[in-house]
């Protein structure tokens, strides 16, 4: 059976019609279907620590007129220690020649990155780090939103050490 070329092109045109139209529906739902996720962006670039995420202009009009229940804002409470992450900077590397030992100067960087307030009691977070030829415990603290911490630690490691912090343990 033989199909004749006319119904292979307008099957053809067809299909490119349906291929455009879904590609121009796609794009459609992107650019304009996508409502929440304007809401989701301002809430990844509020700060963590703050209890109700800012709407931008267009959502507060329509906050005023739909009716929508209230949340129990979050209790501060002392964080565990998934709550915390420390950066390692290192700032000065001294390696003597042909010395299998480096030594290094690191700061941290400590960010909280709970759901919920901090207490306002202040907070010790306890950590170590690893990567060095023996893993050096340390401690900050953390109070009103700030951490108190020591810059330019030294430890002694490889000429190639990656230095890495976990968090141990969170006491308030």
């Amino acid at each position: 059976m033989r199909i004749s070329s006319v119904v292979r092109k307008w099957s053809a045109g067809v299909a490119l019609l349906a291929l455009l139209a879904s590609g121009v529906g796609i794009a459609a739902v992107m650019i304009f279907g996508s409502g929440g996720a304007s809401n989701q962006a301002s809430r990844a670039t509020t700060p963590r620590t703050t209890l109700a995420p800012r709407l931008p202009a267009s959502n507060q009009a329509s906050r005023a007129t739909t009716p929508r229940t209230t949340l129990a804002p979050r209790l501060p409470k002392v964080p565990t220690p998934f709550e915390f992450t420390v950066n390692v900077v290192v700032t000065d590397r001294q390696c003597a020649p042909e010395s299998p030992t480096c030594t290094y100067k690191y700061t941290i960087e400590p960010k909280y990155i709970g759901l919920h307030p901090l207490p306002q009691t202040p907070v010790t977070v306890f950590y170590e780090v690893i990567g060095g030829n023996t893993p050096q415990k340390g401690e900050f603290t953390v109070h009103n939103d700030q951490a108190r911490i020591l810059k330019d630690v030294v430890l002694e490691g490889s000429p190639a050490s990656q230095l890495k912090a976990n968090v141990l343990q969170v006491a308030g």
